[in-house]
């Protein structure tokens, strides 16, 4: 005598929160192919990378609630958690206390937003005085007033020798390198969309030369659409223009990258690169430019890693990258003030 079988009805709610689970899951294990895949091909996987944070989150709170209920759904998003780890990584370090020992360059980089401070205060000052309190003794700034000139920069820090500016092209934001040490072979970087890209400059310390890059790829335009979607009429015209502009820099922000890179393979010399590049660590231009070299943060940062002010201070948008076959980075901090919606990234070196 057969015995019938009992089908359970499963509710629309709960074969929803499923989905969103496995939608959720399936998003973020698929963050890394924003490293490899161009935006000129794709800005889809970018978009997960920018998302991943919120994915991160999500997967987490669907695991513990999964654990607590005993259900096997939990095994996605422990899944999607697994298969970040390469992000884990690049957002959280533990390399224990720096050792107090003399270092060959103190180097920084920092986006100061025009010299201007919040009520557009100007900054320079209060910049260059934190600067020399630090010991700096090279600096790569991003974002200088398009009318700011190299006997401005030498009046506010007068601590360094040498000085180096793109120039001002088409009233654009410009990129300035100072240093302690001499500073010859200058190479600035420009592309339509985005003048004053790069500057490079070879610097010399004792016997060594070496080729410092410092960049500031196209912005998001976040800031400039953030304020079109509050109101709530055309509502979804909006979002949708936004999201098209930020997508359209996605895709410049890619071929920057491509630029540089074939650049920084065009010098022998020990290399650094740093600058602003308005993208976090799960993206193509950072793994671009990255290349073979090593990131700072990495090799001798410590903790939650962001240098980004807005945003829930959820992102590492400004790097420095390094030679690892001549330089070892013995410390790595960013600076708590205020003057700038970045904070400034300070590097010691010791070279080998």
């Amino acid at each position: 005598m057969t015995k019938d079988v009992e089908f359970r009805p499963v509710s629309i709610s709960r074969l929803l929160i499923r989905i969103v689970i496995l939608v959720v899951a399936i998003l973020a294990s698929l963050s890394f192919l924003a490293l490899f895949i161009s935006p000129q091909t794709t800005v889809i996987f970018q978009w997960i990378g920018v998302l991943l944070p919120g994915f991160i989150c999500g997967n987490f709170l669907f695991f513990i609630i999964g654990l607590h209920k005993r259900s096997w759904y939990s095994i996605c998003p422990l899944i999607a958690l697994l298969a970040n780890f390469h992000y884990f990584i690049k957002v959280i370090q533990i390399n224990g206390i720096a050792q107090p020992e003399t270092s060959d360059i103190r180097f920084a980089s920092y986006n100061v937003r025009e010299f201007k401070m919040i009520y557009n205060l100007s900054s320079m000052q209060q910049i260059a005085s934190y600067i020399d309190s630090q010991r700096v003794n090279t600096l790569c700034l991003q974002e200088v007033p398009a009318d700011c000139s190299v006997s401005e920069l030498k009046q506010s820090f007068g601590q360094f020798q040498y000085f180096i500016m793109t120039g001002s092209k088409s009233g654009q934001n410009q990129l300035a390198i100072l240093s302690k040490f001499p500073l010859d072979s200058v190479q600035a970087v420009s592309f339509k969309e985005r003048p004053n890209c790069a500057l490079f400059a070879d610097l010399s310390l004792r016997d060594e030369k070496i080729r410092i890059g410092n960049c500031h790829l196209q912005t998001t335009n976040w800031n400039q659409v953030k304020g079109d979607l509050l109101p709530a009429e055309n509502a979804v015209f909006k979002w949708w223009n936004a999201i098209k502009t930020m997508s359209e820099n996605f895709r410049l922000r890619g071929g920057q990258a491509d630029y540089l890179r074939n650049l920084i393979d065009q010098s022998s010399l020990p290399t650094v690169i740093c600058g602003d590049f308005n993208n976090s660590p799960n993206s193509y231009s950072y793994h671009r430019i990255k290349g073979n070299l090593k990131d700072a943060f990495r090799e001798a940062g410590n903790g939650y890693g962001y240098t980004y002010s807005n945003l829930m201070k959820l992102f590492r948008i400004d790097f420095v990258f390094f030679s690892g076959a001549k330089f070892q980075a013995v410390n790595y901090r960013t600076g708590s003030v205020d003057f700038s919606d970045h904070l400034p990234v300070l590097v010691d070196f010791k070279i080998n």
